[in-house]
């Protein structure tokens, strides 16, 4: 067995299996001291071992040691004071004779292969009488460890691990058992030679500030009741201990709110965004319109935002054991232009009185207050419809067409929360070709894709916005293109293009790339020196 260090020692048990014998004539008295085999203690590599044996008479008697670890029928190590040489630990082996009646067995230099039953037995006796031992030596200290870091740190519903095992030589293992927060499960191997036993876990919020301990001992019994299964009497003491560190739970943002939730908002209304998050959570604003980014939790509506609807976004962000996590919430933030305030107007009436009399008199006819009002050079009231704010576009995905310049255009929204689409373009009787891009999230009011036109050989990209005015939806798009260079020189590049905008209005719902595609006639690709189909 390996050297071990003064900190790692051997642990020497010694086990009884048959208790106290009862002393008579002529036969050995005990095995051990009085109240049977004792805990020797831990020692260092190299150290002994002790196991003593007596008998109740001082002549006639043959006192024999035999072991059993090293082979199970049993090799004799001694007679009587003797140690017989032909056994493979005889330059190990010791025997104390100090008294008449004392027949000690050392061990020296204990190694793990010396676990095992050892039997004192008197050959003279009639019938021959004996009593035996066990011998268990740890290899070391448990050997313990865990998935949980050294400063106890974990997240909600991570999964984790805390195990220990010791490896022994002998009949009798020592047992572990677990002790913790629930909920977790346990699991054990046990081996004639090694046990292992495991915790596992998924993190819970009530394992905060909690451990987990594996207790390593031997199972102890009592002289007057037979021992239970894997247990025995007079086994040594054994009480090692292993605590993991004490748990320190911390989770990422999640389930994020904001209030108030209003329809329209007014100026001097705060918005409050929440994410349960441990550590507590930094928070940003962020208005996806103008791109103005607001630290904190909470943001206010000011003039700025009046006649305005936009999407504000709120992230929420924390670290855990030096990695950032975050959440996010989209919220529209509409506030309602100043109203103008409906002016009446009077005109002269005239009627005939009950004595015929013309008679004079003013009305003021109120106009449908959902109206604003003007008044015509011959007084008449006339009644304008109110034009409902500008909002973004509530959908993307569909045909979209523009007439001057003319360009068909065909978009699908592949992912709602980051804004990613794709789709095909054409400009004018051009090929169709394939685009993709980036929209605002959620609302859609943003937008931006790029394209590589084979017939002129440039590649354009297209900025723009989609909004909604009385029902009527407009996405206008400015492109800039760059054609490829023809000088080979360096310090030249391609020349550029900045077009006119492209005013697309919608004409259909969702659209299939290949049924565009397919409206083309078909032709056999041809490709330039550039790789570019021509």
């Amino acid at each position: 067995m390996k050297s071990l260090t003064a900190v790692l020692n051997l642990y020497f048990a010694l086990h009884c299996l048959c208790g106290e014998i009862a002393p008579t004539d002529g036969k050995v008295q005990t095995f051990g001291t009085a109240s049977g085999p004792r805990n020797v203690g831990w020692y260092a590599a190299g150290g002994s071992v002790t196991l003593t044996c007596s008998s109740d008479t001082t002549s006639g008697h043959r006192i024999v040691w035999t072991e059993y670890a090293t082979n199970p029928n049993g090799a004799q190590i001694s007679d009587n004071t003797n140690v017989l040489p032909g056994h493979p630990n005889a330059a190990r082996y010791q025997i104390v004779h100090d008294t008449a009646t004392q027949y000690d067995l050392v061990i020296q230099a204990v190694a793990l292969f010396d676990g095992g039953t050892y039997r004192c037995e008197d050959l003279n006796a009639a019938p021959t009488d004996s009593v035996q031992a066990e011998l268990i030596v740890l290899e070391s200290f448990p050997n313990c460890n865990t998935t949980i870091g050294w400063n106890g740190i974990v997240m909600e519903d991570q999964l984790h691990f805390v195990e220990c095992s010791v490896n022994f030589q002998g009949n009798i293992p020592p047992d572990m058992t677990w002790t913790g927060p629930p909920p977790f499960s346990v699991a054990e191997s046990v081996s004639k030679t090694s046990i292992w036993s495991g915790v596992e876990l998924f993190v819970v919020r009530n394992q905060n500030g909690s451990f987990f301990q594996c207790v390593t001992n031997f199972t102890q019994g009592t002289p007057s009741e037979p021992p239970p299964p894997g247990a025995a009497i007079n086994v040594p003491t054994l009480f090692y201990v292993y605590a993991s560190p004490r748990l320190l739970v911390s989770w990422a943002p999640k389930n994020m709110y904001y209030d108030p939730v209003k329809t329209y908002y007014d100026v001097g209304d705060t918005i409050t965004c929440h994410a349960d998050a441990y550590p507590l959570p930094s928070y940003r604003w962020q208005n996806m319109l103008t791109l103005e980014v607001i630290n904190g939790q909470s943001f206010s509506i000011d003039e700025d935002y009046v006649g305005m609807t936009t999407t504000m976004r709120c992230l929420a962000t924390n670290e855990i054991n030096g990695f950032d996590f975050a959440d996010d919430i989209f919220m529209n933030v509409t506030v309602l232009g100043p109203t103008t305030e409906m002016e009446t107007t009077t005109s002269p009436t005239t009627t005939t009185t009950a004595t015929g009399g013309p008679s004079t008199f003013s009305t003021a006819t109120p106009p449908d207050s959902s109206f604003p009002s003007t008044t015509t050079d011959s007084g008449d009231v006339s009644i304008e419809p109110t034009r409902q704010p500008m909002v973004p576009c509530g959908e993307l995905t569909g045909r979209w067409q523009s007439d001057d310049p003319s360009a068909t255009l065909c978009l699908e929204v592949v992912d709602q929360n980051s804004g990613e689409i794709r789709g095909q373009m054409r400009v004018g009787s051009q090929t169709f070709v394939d685009i993709v891009g980036r929209a605002t999230p959620v609302t859609f009011d943003l937008v931006g894709w790029s394209g590589l036109w084979p017939d002129d050989a440039f590649v354009s990209s297209y900025a723009g916005e989609c909004h909604s005015c009385d029902d009527v939806e407009e996405l206008v798009a400015n492109p800039i293109s760059r054609s490829i260079r023809i000088s080979t020189g360096c310090a030249e590049s391609g020349p550029v293009r900045n077009g006119s905008a492209f005013h697309f209005h919608r004409t259909g719902g969702s659209c299939n790339a290949e049924k565009l595609v397919a409206s083309k006639p078909r032709h056999v690709s041809h490709y330039n020196k550039f790789g570019i189909r021509l």
